[in-house]
């Protein structure tokens, strides 16, 4: 399903693909819709735990800031919350608690502003820790017109093993 909402995005590309050089305001702050692409950075703090072997519940919640920049300068700031494992079932094993510090980069294509990058995505994520350890995801979403995809990683503190494909959501706080 996915696959083929990615083929009928990049089919579309045309229609969506136009520069609109309208201003937005968003919280006080300019931004352009010029280009419709952005690219943005996020660092962040968090915490990993729980138990979920198919059926259970495994959490990330991370808070970090957002800062976008768009093809003619423009940027976006935004406070956000990251948070990972919203069903108590689904294709996710893991054990342990983390404590977390990561970098994220995203890239997001054809949206007129960027708080289109908040939101629901679907993430594939794996983190290991004895004591230290490391974690990575990435992330994708395909709404219509736009295209986001975010890859981080991430470095822990803490113990145990979390591998699996789950929602991610990032909102504003």
């Amino acid at each position: 399903m996915k696959k083929l909402a990615l083929i009928l995005a990049f089919s579309f590309v045309g229609m969506f693909a136009h520069a609109d050089t309208t201003d937005l305001q968003t919280n006080q702050d300019e931004v352009s819709a010029a280009g419709r692409t952005w690219v943005c950075g996020l660092a962040f703090k968090g915490t990993s735990k729980g138990l979920k072997i198919i059926v259970g519940h495994f959490k990330t919640v991370a808070y970090g800031h957002l800062k976008c920049k768009g093809l003619l300068g423009k940027t976006y700031s935004q406070r956000v919350m990251v948070s990972i494992g919203h069903h108590w079932i689904g294709p996710t094993a893991g054990i342990g608690y983390f404590k977390m510090a990561g970098v994220s980069s995203e890239i997001s294509l054809f949206n007129k502003h960027p708080e289109a990058i908040l939101g629901k995505y679907l993430v594939a994520q794996g983190e290991a820790a004895i004591i230290g350890g490391v974690g990575a995801f990435t992330a994708v979403k395909v709404g219509v017109p736009q295209i986001a995809a975010n890859v981080s990683l991430q470095l822990l503190k803490g113990f145990g093993v979390q591998v699996g494909i789950d929602g991610l959501h990032i909102s504003a706080y």
